[in-house]
């Protein structure tokens, strides 16, 4: 993951400083956010803020960069044990990330304002998307190089794995919609392991 360009510990006020953006901006989006907001939210001056961020969308992409960075979801799952066991857990870890408000909202804000301010996007995805599904293509080539998979490409299996994980029942979700009877993330889940095992699992 990457580091504050100083190497140093972020200081107090600028953590402060995007708790209170990262608030502001989730509750009224980019457009309606305004520096002023901040500063009352973080109980600083505007100056304060302007010393550490030179414009809002400084300040906006600060926010998505460092939330992408804290997000480590797949990394304490151990590769190590029962190979549909460890695939349910990573797609459950994958699908709770997905499914919360908070990520859900995140992913709006940066989706309306990707096409303006590109950078941020690339910034976005190659903290939070790929760093991700790199995380979960070593956990599929670990478990290649125990025999329980068969892989031509990791990062190729893992994609398809997310692939199969974001269906309809994430896209209601995103868009507010109510979910068909009988749509659950434990259905959605285990359906997507049992295909990941009879694509990849070796033939016994």
């Amino acid at each position: 993951m990457s580091k504050p360009l100083s190497g140093r510990k972020p200081s107090a006020k600028r953590e402060a400083i995007l708790d209170a953006a990262q608030v502001v901006f989730l509750d009224v989006g980019y457009a309606a956010a305004s520096m002023d907001g901040v500063a009352a939210r973080a109980g600083v001056s505007k100056a304060t803020i302007y010393a550490h961020f030179t414009s809002k969308d400084q300040l906006f992409s600060a926010v998505i960069q460092r939330r992408c960075e804290r997000s480590e979801a797949f990394q304490s799952i151990d590769s190590q044990g029962d190979v549909r066991a460890v695939l349910t857990g990573v797609a459950r870890r994958l699908m709770t990330l997905l499914l919360s408000p908070e990520a859900l909202a995140m992913y709006r804000l940066v989706v309306a304002e990707s096409l303006r301010q590109p950078d941020l996007a690339r910034a976005f995805y190659d903290s939070g998307p790929a760093a991700g599904k790199a995380q979960i293509a070593a956990i599929m080539a670990d478990l290649a190089d125990r025999g329980e998979l068969v892989l031509d490409d990791p990062w190729v299996a893992a994609d398809q794995f997310i692939g199969l994980l974001r269906t309809d029942l994430f896209m209601r979700t995103l868009l507010g919609l109510p979910l068909r009877d009988g749509q659950t993330l434990d259905g959605v889940t285990v359906g997507a392991v049992d295909v990941i095992l009879r694509a990849f699992g070796p033939k016994r």
